[in-house]
C-alpha cells in the first residue's frame, strides 16, 4: 500500500469511529427527557457564574505587556500539557513490555476481529469495493448466498401453500431457516483456519506496535495532540495543567487521528507481510480484508477508550459526565 493509501485508510477508520460515537450519542440522548423547570434553573446558574467571572476579571487596558504575558502563559500551559501527556502515555506504553491493560484489550480485539471477519464473509460483495462480487470458493458458500438472497421469497411461497395444520406450516418455515443457518455455519467453519491464522498475526502485530513501534513516538504524539486540539487555549484562563471535560471532544478526535495514523500503516504492512509469507493458502478476499478500515476503528475504540479511563483515573483528564453512560446505554 502507498503512503497516501494508508493515510486514507486511517481517515476512513477515524470516520467510522466518529460515526459509531455519534450513533451512540443519538441513541443515548433519545432516551433522556428534558425538564423545562430544570433547564430554567440551569440557565440561571450559568448566568450567575458568568456574572461572577466577569466581576473577577482585572480592569485596565490591554497593553503589550499583557499580551506578552498571555502568550508566555499559553506557551507554559502548552509545554506542561505536552510533558504531562507524554509522561502518562510513557507509563502505559513501555519499550519491550506489554502493559497489563493491553494484554486484556488484545483479547477483546481478537473477539472484535473475528466478528468483523465473519460479517465480511457473509456479504456477497467484497466490503469496501464498488459492488465487486465475491468468487464462490466453497459449495456451502454458494448455496448459502442463494438461499439467503431469496429467503423472503421462499418464505412467502411457503405461506402461499394450504397446510393441513398451522403447526405444519410453522415447522416448514423452521426447517428452511435451520437449513440456511446450517449452511451458514458450515461455510464459516471452512474459513476458520484462515481466521485463526489472522488472529495470531493480529496479536503479534499489535504486541509489536505497542511495545516496539509506539513507545519511541510518545513524545511526538503528545506534542501533535496538544497542538492539534489547541488544548492550551482552553486552559490559559483556568491555569490548570490538565484537560477538562469541555476540551475532551477535540482532544479525543486529535488523539485518535494521530493514533490511527501510526497504527494503520504499521499494522496493515505487517499483517500483509505475514499473510503473504504464510503456508496457509489465503483467498484473495482475505488479502483484501486485511485492509478493512473496520478492523482499525474497532482497535481504536478498544484501546483509546481504555487510555481515556486511565488518564481520568490519573487526574489528567476529565471525562464528560455522560461519557460512560451514553456508551453503556447504547451497548458500547
Amino acid at each position: 500500500m502507498s503512503t497516501a493509501a494508508k493515510m486514507s485508510l486511517a481517515d476512513i477508520a477515524l470516520a467510522l469511529r466518529d460515526e459509531q460515537i455519534e450513533a451512540k450519542v443519538v441513541h443515548y440522548k433519545a432516551e433522556l427527557q428534558t425538564s423545562p423547570e430544570l433547564d430554567l434553573v440551569t440557565a440561571r446558574v450559568v448566568e450567575e457564574l458568568r456574572a461572577l467571572q466577569a466581576s473577577k476579571r482585572p480592569s485596565g487596558g490591554r497593553g503589550s505587556a499583557t499580551t506578552a504575558t498571555g502568550a508566555r502563559d499559553r506557551a507554559e500551559v502548552e509545554t506542561e500539557l505536552i510533558q504531562h501527556l507524554k509522561e502518562m502515555l510513557a507509563r502505559i506504553f513501555k519499550p519491550g513490555k506489554l502493559a497489563t491493560f493491553c494484554q486484556r484489550k488484545l483479547a477483546e480485539s481478537q473477539k472484535r476481529f473475528a466478528r468483523v471477519f465473519f460479517e465480511s464473509e457473509l456479504h456477497e460483495k467484497i466490503r469496501g469495493s464498488a459492488g465487486e462480487t465475491k468468487t464462490m470458493r466453497f459449495a456451502e458458500q454458494g448455496l448459502y448466498h442463494v438461499l439467503a438472497r431469496n429467503q423472503d421469497y421462499i418464505v412467502s411461497q411457503l405461506d402461499a401453500f394450504e397446510f393441513a395444520r398451522p403447526e405444519t406450516k410453522e415447522r416448514s418455515r423452521e426447517l428452511f431457516l435451520e437449513m440456511v443457518k446450517e449452511l451458514r455455519n458450515d461455510f464459516l467453519s471452512r474459513t476458520t483456519p484462515e481466521l485463526n491464522e489472522l488472529v495470531r498475526f493480529l496479536t503479534e502485530v499489535l504486541t509489536s506496535f505497542f511495545t516496539r513501534e509506539l513507545p519511541p513516538m510518545i513524545g511526538e504524539l503528545a506534542w501533535e495532540v496538544v497542538k492539534d486540539a489547541r488544548l492550551a487555549d482552553a486552559r490559559t484562563s483556568a491555569g490548570a495543567y490538565k484537560i477538562d471535560s469541555g476540551a475532551f471532544d477535540p482532544f479525543r478526535h486529535a488523539f485518535e487521528r494521530r493514533f490511527l495514523q501510526r497504527l494503520v500503516p504499521f499494522t496493515a504492512d505487517e499483517m500483509l507481510k505475514r499473510v503473504r509469507a504464510s503456508q496457509t493458502p489465503f483467498r484473495e478476499e482475505t488479502l483484501r480484508f486485511v485492509a478493512d478500515p473496520h478492523i482499525f476503528s474497532e482497535v481504536c475504540e478498544i484501546i483509546c477508550d481504555a487510555i481515556y479511563d486511565m488518564l481520568y483515573n490519573d487526574g489528567f483528564l476529565d471525562l464528560p459526565s455522560d461519557w460512560r453512560a451514553r456508551l453503556q446505554g447504547a451497548g458500547g
